[in-house]
């Protein structure tokens, strides 16, 4: 009598159906989309010697905010942690840089938190800067607020004065690249909130203290 062998599993029929669920999955996957939080001017930058010296310590975020994906606020007041929408950085970096910005775009103020530079009766004139995220919110179909509490000081012994300004925005849409585009607007008026408020400080005349913040509504 002949045996017949039992057929057995072919290698290359399994491996291929391994790639193909692989690629499957692979496939069905959504792609993340990257925004900025302080976009570079569109128009050419200022070049020059900077005019005022600032010791921008690094910005302060909540905790649960400060992250690279886009949190969101549902209706309900729950947090929407969007793993698919990241920024490109760090909220609290990505703060700093629109910070930076606004300050060398404004006053031609430059930060020298990573290079200090000792004060001398004939340099630029140097303050401290410190800045606070206290919201940074938004709600798909809603609104957008970013709020902010800052210090500034003259160096080496001027007096502190310490500011706080909020901005609402409504969304264009309900979706998440609207609610970055708000978020991401917002922070930019918040930057320019804080570079005037140092640029009034910068301006006042030696020996008055008059309040650098800016007036309420």
């Amino acid at each position: 009598m002949t045996a017949i062998p039992f057929p057995r599993p072919l290698p290359s029929l399994v491996a291929a159906a391994g790639l193909a669920l692989l690629l499957t999955g692979c496939g069905g996957s959504t792609p993340i989309r990257y925004h900025a939080l302080a976009p570079q001017p569109g128009e050419a930058p200022v070049a020059g010697s900077a005019r005022v010296l600032v010791e921008v310590l690094p910005v302060t975020v909540p905790e649960r905010l400060n992250r690279t994906q886009l949190v969101l606020t549902d209706a309900g007041g729950r947090l929407d942690v969007r793993d698919d929408d990241r920024w490109a950085a760090p909220v609290a970096d990505e703060m700093r840089l629109a910070l930076a910005n606004a300050l060398w775009q404004r006053l031609r103020a430059t930060d020298i938190y990573q290079a200090p530079v000792l004060p001398t009766p004939n340099g630029p004139p140097q303050y401290r800067l410190a800045l606070r995220i206290e919201r940074f919110d938004a709600t798909p179909g809603g609104s957008a607020v970013v709020d902010g509490s800052w210090t500034l000081r003259r160096l080496p012994q001027g007096t502190a004065f310490t500011c706080r300004m909020g901005f609402t925005l409504p969304l264009a849409a309900a979706t998440p690249d609207a609610a970055a585009t708000a978020l991401s607007s917002g922070a930019a008026r918040l930057a320019a909130a804080v570079a005037d408020s140092l640029s009034r400080l910068d301006q006042a005349m030696p020996g008055t203290q008059p309040s650098p913040c800016p007036e309420g509504p």
